[in-house]
């Protein structure tokens, strides 16, 4: 029997929150590989209707999370978490290219930005205060970086992995003090080299950042 306590918010896309939910099953092993999971079951457990649980059924199938099998129904992948796995190397390598052009490209704005998001970031960790806030400046602290990065297709890029990544931070939702300050830390390095213009090092250390964060998922390398 599947048990989640999540309940769906009117005010967001319902596939989307539907989608979200499923992957944060099969992150933290709810949901098993092989296992047989049907729209009527996801849509009884959400009360909610099927419509929407169909078209998130469609977007994991198009992430290889979900794998439909005619007459037999749907299962969740047996490589579900290792294609999880892999989006976690390939946001790595796209938001470190993104830390090496926002090191050439970005304008002094930007920087600004950046350093004002990390500046609250900090004092939140600081004061033990709201962990959701604190991911909502961390994640708009890497929106901006790309942003700076001068390159629209590596933004747009990124932006199809945002789903995906949300789901894994919420599931991570690390709130001890020294793994938050490391982050923290992380961050500071990055942007340290972002300001003075060493593109290799900012990359480093972004591909660094994103593997690092991701290894308590998957223990990435």
């Amino acid at each position: 029997m599947i048990k989640q306590e999540k309940e769906i918010v009117e005010s967001l896309p319902i596939r989307d929150q539907v989608a979200d939910i499923i992957r944060q099953m099969i992150i933290n092993g709810e949901l098993k590989a092989g296992q047989k999971i049907s729209e009527r079951q996801i849509s009884k457990m959400l009360n909610i209707s099927t419509t929407p649980v169909k078209e998130a059924f469609r977007a994991l199938q198009t992430e290889k999370l979900i794998v439909c099998v005619p007459r037999k129904g749907s299962f969740i992948s047996e490589h579900s978490r290792e294609n999880l796995k892999e989006v976690t190397y390939i946001r790595s390598a796209i938001d470190g290219v993104s830390a090496y052009f926002a090191a050439i490209y970005a304008t002094e704005n930007q920087k600004r930005m950046m350093r004002e998001l990390l500046e609250q970031a900090r004092a939140i960790i600081e004061e033990r205060g709201d962990a959701e806030e604190l991911s909502n400046i961390n994640e708009r602290f890497h929106s901006v970086l790309r942003e700076s990065s001068n390159n629209t297709y590596l933004c747009n890029m990124a932006n199809s992995f945002l789903q995906i990544d949300s789901s894994m931070r919420k599931v991570v939702n690390v709130t001890d003090y020294e793994q938050l300050l490391n982050r923290q830390l992380q961050h500071e390095e990055i942007l340290k080299a972002v300001e003075t213009g060493d593109s290799a090092e900012a990359e480093r250390r972004m591909v660094h950042h994103i593997r690092d964060t991701s290894k308590h998922l998957f223990w990435v390398e």
